[in-house]
């Protein structure tokens, strides 16, 4: 039997020096002001059996060649194997480049350092292990959730085609509404950690050039203000390639810089409270992890698509920045291997999964994983343990939109996403429904 449960929770400021590139933009552009810090927030369970971290860092993604060497430190560090790691990304849009996306160069210096601070951040929660308890469930928050994919009259579909445009007929795809909770405690109740996860992209609002962790940052100031306690707090971003905030039958909301993002959190911290005052905890915990290494594809590019888009580069003006970024990303991707070695993680507490999956996950791959988990409650987690691109459907495929415009952002073959979907399952069967 399981000792009685330790824990601890820490961050780490990962807040990059002015002038660093910021990715999520078609142009490449420089930080020249915070707005608020970014951090690796780690929480580490130990039942004197197994030892488990949780990270979630304030990035838009980052490849597993950093995330990597970020679990052999931690391993060196606090002897926490790789497979019981999993580092994840929030996605934040004013947050350092961690790689070469659209038309934003990479910042692999910084990157480099963020690697150890990483590492930090899971080192300090093991140095402030104390006896825990922990609880989790379930609450729901439909309103904040909005397929971004939409059929259009003319049959087309469209990402964001614009608040109240007459040509709409409708969503192509569902949301997930859950807003999952799970909640560490001091022996003595003192709150340790909150790790929330719901699939919103994410929520920015402010001016391109600042940097912000956005609405993830601002749903753990909420959380501590409703309970009026100071502790870590991190917003996993579940599966939400095809989910924004953007509700396209009404106009845009009105206020000054971030206030979307502000309402957002203090929404979503609202049902994360109730539901973790509504929890039962347990102070022996069952710990599990799995780490599967899966080969995924590119898709293939012919030698006339090269000649096509070094042609592009010779006519296209300087203005048509679109066009311009998309034909150097056919000339980048002739240049990378054909296949890739990536990963799918499950981490189990009790009743509890957690799935990771590397990329800008579709939606409806994570409520697959949740229909067919044998676990009583499963969290899915995008942008975990590395850097895959867009995931979508093999439907959204047909339907084409900006999701599956070739690119770094989005270069897997079609069938990825299935392929990671039964991984997980795979996992979760040999985690949790083997003892049920």
């Amino acid at each position: 039997m399981a000792d009685t449960l330790k824990a601890g929770a820490a961050r780490s400021n990962i807040t990059p020096p002015l002038g660093t590139l910021l990715a999520g933009s078609f142009s490449a552009r420089k930080s020249v002001d915070v707005h608020d810090e970014l951090h690796a927030k780690a929480l580490v369970l130990d039942n004197g059996e197994t030892r488990i971290a949780i990270v979630v860092c304030d990035l838009i993604a980052a490849p597993r060649k950093y995330l990597d060497k970020s679990k052999e430190l931690i391993q060196e560090r606090c002897g926490i194997p790789p497979e019981n790691v999993l580092i994840s990304c929030t996605h934040t849009h004013t947050g350092p480049s961690p790689c070469g996306l659209l038309g934003t160069p990479g910042e692999p210096e910084y990157m480099e350092w963020a690697t150890v601070k990483i590492a930090d951040s899971v080192q300090l929660a093991v140095s402030r292990l104390q006896d825990a308890r922990l609880g989790y469930g379930v609450g729901r928050e439909p309103g904040q959730v909005f397929n971004r994919r939409f059929r259009m009259k003319d049959g087309t579909v469209r990402m964001n085609p614009g608040r109240l445009n007459p040509d709409i007929v409708e969503p192509v795809g569902p949301t997930d509404p859950d807003v999952g909770v799970l909640v560490v405690e001091s022996a003595d109740g003192e709150p340790i950690c909150v790790l929330a996860n719901y699939a919103l992209h994410y929520v920015g609002g402010g001016r391109g050039t600042l940097i912000s962790a956005d609405y993830f940052a601002f749903f753990g100031d909420a959380v501590r203000k409703m309970t009026g306690k100071d502790f870590v707090v991190m917003m996993s971003n579940g599966f939400c390639g095809d989910i924004n905030n953007v509700d396209v039958s009404s106009e845009a909301p009105k206020g000054p810089p971030y206030s979307q993002a502000h309402k957002v959190a203090q929404i979503l911290a609202a049902e994360a409270v109730k539901v973790w005052k509504e929890m039962e905890f347990a102070d022996e915990v069952d710990l599990e992890a799995a780490l599967s290494e899966i080969t995924v594809k590119r898709r293939s590019i012919t030698p006339e698509q090269v000649a096509e888009a070094k042609g592009k580069l010779k006519t296209l003006p300087e203005k048509d920045v679109r066009g311009r970024v998309y034909a150097n990303e056919i000339i980048y991707l002739s240049e990378w291997p054909e296949e890739e070695q990536t990963w799918v993680q499950v981490l189990a507490v009790n009743d509890l999964a957690l799935v990771g999956c590397p990329g800008e996950m579709f939606v409806e791959l994570g409520l697959e994983i949740k229909r067919r988990s044998p676990a009583g409650t499963t969290f899915t987690i995008e942008l975990a343990n590395d850097y895959a691109g867009y995931i979508p459907t093999v439907k959204a495929f047909d339907e084409g939109g900006y999701e599956t415009w070739f690119a770094r952002s989005s270069r897997m073959v079609p069938e990825t996403g299935p392929r990671m979907v039964e991984e997980a399952c795979r996992l979760l069967q040999r985690l949790v429904g083997s003892g049920q």
